[in-house]
């Protein structure tokens, strides 16, 4: 046995050094270079902080992904933009693939697709025959693409770099600490007039951001952590709270309350946080000024005196897009067509739902598939959550929550292609099915290795 362990740890070893040896002998090239070349320090220490920042995503490229998720709000910054002539999602994006062909050659596990993912295909199929009737061949052709690699990365990568609980866990702290530095920056907005935003100065973007940030500190901390370590959570909560509020987003709002009170009734010890944080907040709010214009926009959740009112432009967009399906029931206007149709396409040229979104350009059988990939990720995370007794419980509540909140953000502001977290979201569920599924799977076999006696 002390053999065998000795020559697997060296196989482990000799595995890590193969890929280890050139990015060290490459990081040390650069070095040289710029000691002998006439090269500012500043220059010098950017290009090297960003080799071994690439080489890291390249050995955990599950970081990568929670940079992906995310880099589409903090690309648009200025400084950022002037930094490099190459778009910064791309240049994850190519980071992340090249990940996934390393964790290949290293034989890390990966999991498998589920069945439903086929509808995926089917989808994309429908897209495709559109391409014959859009009345913008070009728009159609950048949205498909644009669909199969900017936003397919994020619905197929879940299942070829998450396939431990180990890499999950690199996941959440990534998209964890990019959220929580997205959220601070945009606390430095707290006093002005206008609304607090990303980097690439989104307001929903924002919203979403910071919710999913609440949500992973809720459920993958507060619920297992004693009352006394959770009151030091307290303030790592108030930073995406006051984000959240002063985004102004409405429906990561009720997206995170709901999920809240769901919880409560799982956790009722939770009670005593959800009241203190509750308290905590109203003192906060006091004393520091939230824009105005967030206030108002909030307050048309209890002040809108119909659906017209609550909706505004959004009303207008999401009508147009029924007219249109009203026109073409069955196979839509084609793949990108609202723009072409809509009386605001120079301002907006989606529907702001991606379901009226997909059933305006490509039908309604096409709307069918779309809310049957949805509604697959739904009965799976009641599935999970109903055995409370398998591992990994923490991840099936966090999974469900978010897909929680990237369902209501696809009905209120969704565009099938920026809206990237929500697909991502719905592949979380299913890779957390999996992974609770390996877990029993020893167990299991030794039940029928018992039953067999």
């Amino acid at each position: 046995m002390n053999r065998d362990n000795t020559i697997a740890h060296f196989r482990e070893s000799f595995s890590v050094s193969r890929f280890g040896v050139p990015l060290f002998a490459g990081t040390l090239g650069v070095t040289l270079a710029f000691l002998f070349l006439n090269v500012s320090p500043f220059a010098f220490l950017l290009v090297l902080g960003c080799a071994t920042t690439i080489a890291a995503l390249l050995l955990y490229p599950e970081f990568a992904l929670a940079l992906y998720v995310v880099v589409g709000d903090v690309k648009g910054d200025d400084r950022i933009a002037s930094l490099g002539f190459l778009d910064l999602t791309l240049a994850v994006g190519a980071i992340l693939l090249a990940g996934i062909g390393l964790n290949m050659l290293r034989k890390k596990r990966g999991l498998p697709l589920p069945p439903v993912f086929f509808l995926y295909i089917a989808l994309v199929a429908m897209m495709a025959a559109s391409l014959a009737y859009t009345p913008v061949l070009d728009a159609g052709l950048e949205k498909l693409g644009r669909f199969l690699t900017v936003t397919g990365i994020v619905i197929v990568a879940p299942f070829f770099l998450l396939g431990t609980p180990r890499a999950m866990k690199r996941f959440l702290m990534g998209y964890g600490v990019s959220a929580f530095a997205i959220c601070c920056y945009s606390l430095k907005e707290l006093g002005g007039s206008g609304r607090l935003v990303t980097p690439s100065n989104f307001t929903i973007g924002l919203g979403h951001i910071a919710c999913a940030l609440i949500l992973l500190i809720w459920f993958g901390l507060m619920t297992r952590l004693s009352f006394t370590k959770r009151i030091l959570l307290y303030p790592l909560l108030a930073v995406p709270a006051v984000a959240l509020v002063g985004s102004g987003s409405r429906g990561p709002l009720i997206a995170l309350s709901l999920s809240l009170l769901v919880s409560l009734f799982f956790y009722r010890r939770l009670l005593l946080d959800a009241a203190c944080l509750l308290v905590l907040g109203m003192l906060t709010l006091s004393f520091i000024y939230i824009p105005e214009a967030s206030v108002n926009y909030l307050a048309t959740l209890v002040q809108s005196r119909s659906a017209e009112a609550l909706l505004s432009f959004r009303g207008e967009l999401m009508g147009h897009a029924i007219q249109l399906i009203e026109r073409h029931p069955v196979l839509g206007v084609g793949i990108q067509g609202y723009r072409y149709y809509s009386p605001n396409a120079a301002l907006y040229n989606w529907p702001h739902n991606i379901f009226l979104e997909i059933a305006c350009e490509l039908g309604i059988p096409a709307t069918l598939v779309g809310c049957a990939i949805f509604a697959s990720a739904v009965c799976e995370s009641f599935r999970q959550l109903k055995d409370r007794l398998a591992p990994y419980l923490v991840f099936s509540e966090l999974a469900a929550a978010l897909v929680f909140a990237g369902i209501v953000n696809a009905m209120n502001t969704g565009d099938i292609n920026s809206d990237r977290s929500t697909w991502l979201f719905i592949s979380l569920v299913f890779v957390v099915g999996s992974l609770r599924r390996q877990a029993l799977e020893p167990a299991r076999l030794a039940a029928h290795g018992n039953s067999n006696l």
